[in-house]
């Protein structure tokens, strides 16, 4: 074994700080967050179940959908539990392994909804632009084409900054400010220069955020020009249609662009920039399935009829 590779060694594991501000609070912390890790997995699994019950809702719009969700559930089955584990037993300790997959599948897991995001808003694109050949264009193939390779893409990204972080050596210190192994805090623990790397991940997370974001937004503002010249009928129908979508991606890209730009800001403090973190990522699964139930007829529709029922197995595509 080469010098190198025993000094990047030296850190077998990192001890995680939680949130350090509400330490004196540590039973309502957990109290809320669990409140709202049940209300994220409650909200987001009703979805999944009654879009494969329904029938009425086994269409690519709501197959997508069940994508979103399932997104929601592996981000905050990601970063909660081990905030569980630091609030309850003050069990803050976390392995070199363990660390690193962690911060691996926050990242692959925000690329992948990023991805899912562009290929909803495309469905609602064609839905409204080309209402008559919907049906040719979005088929079942196509769907799952397009779901696999957001999936793929998704998780083929991160690995960049993945490969960047573990090129560095590891010496001590070894606390991670922060309640998970965050990229940004995990790499400022190297016994090295990170300016770079840190700045490189930085303008790649903000590219895989803002270009699918001004994609999204273009494909709107054609949309919007197209319904102005609709009557009011099919221009309420035609909003309604996408109004969710827009909210939903609204809520994520900006408050995923308020995390990084935090990262960049040196007049945060580091619980600031801690609470912020945990805000943004139970944000946007807490609010989606609300988004989607408040704002969808169909899904409120199905709630109503089939939420009693035994689940069967069905098709989505006929």
């Amino acid at each position: 074994m080469t010098a190198t590779n025993e000094t990047q060694h030296n850190v077998k594991e990192f001890l995680l700080t939680g949130i350090p501000g509400l330490q004196t609070h540590q039973n309502l912390l957990f109290i809320a967050l669990l409140l709202v890790y049940l209300a994220v997995m409650t909200g987001n699994l009703l979805i999944l179940y009654l879009v494969i019950l329904d029938q009425r809702l086994h269409n690519p719009m709501y197959f997508f959908l069940c994508h979103l969700s399932f997104l929601d559930i592996l981000i905050t089955t990601t970063i909660l539990p081990k905030m569980f584990a630091i609030i309850l037993f003050d069990d803050r300790i976390i392995s070199f392994f363990w660390c690193f997959l962690q911060m691996y599948l926050v990242l692959a897991i925000g690329c992948t909804e990023n991805l899912i995001l562009i290929v909803m808003a495309y469905d609602r694109y064609i839905a409204i632009m080309k209402p008559l050949h919907y049906h040719l264009i979005i088929n079942s193939k196509l769907c799952v084409l397009l779901t696999v390779g957001a999936w793929v893409l998704g998780y083929l990204t991160p690995f960049v900054p993945l490969l960047d972080a573990l090129s560095l050596t590891y010496c001590g210190p070894n606390i991670v400010a922060y309640c998970y192994c965050d990229y940004p805090s995990v790499v400022s623990l190297a016994c090295a220069d990170v300016t770079y790397i840190i700045n490189k991940a930085f303008i790649i997370a903000m590219c895989i955020d803002n270009i699918p974001l001004l994609l999204i937004l273009f494909s709107y503002l054609k949309i919007i020009l197209n319904i102005y010249f609709m009557n009011i009928e099919d221009c309420k129908k035609a909003f309604s249609t996408c109004s969710s979508h827009l909210i939903v991606v609204l809520t994520y890209y900006f408050s995923a662009d308020l995390l990084y730009i935090t990262v960049m800001t040196d007049n945060i403090s580091a619980d600031a920039r801690v609470i912020i973190g945990v805000f943004v990522y139970l944000l946007t699964p807490l609010l989606n399935p609300i988004i989607y139930s408040l704002r969808n007829k169909q899904i409120k529709q199905a709630a109503e009829k089939y939420l009693d029922l035994p689940l069967r197995p069905v098709t989505f595509f006929h």
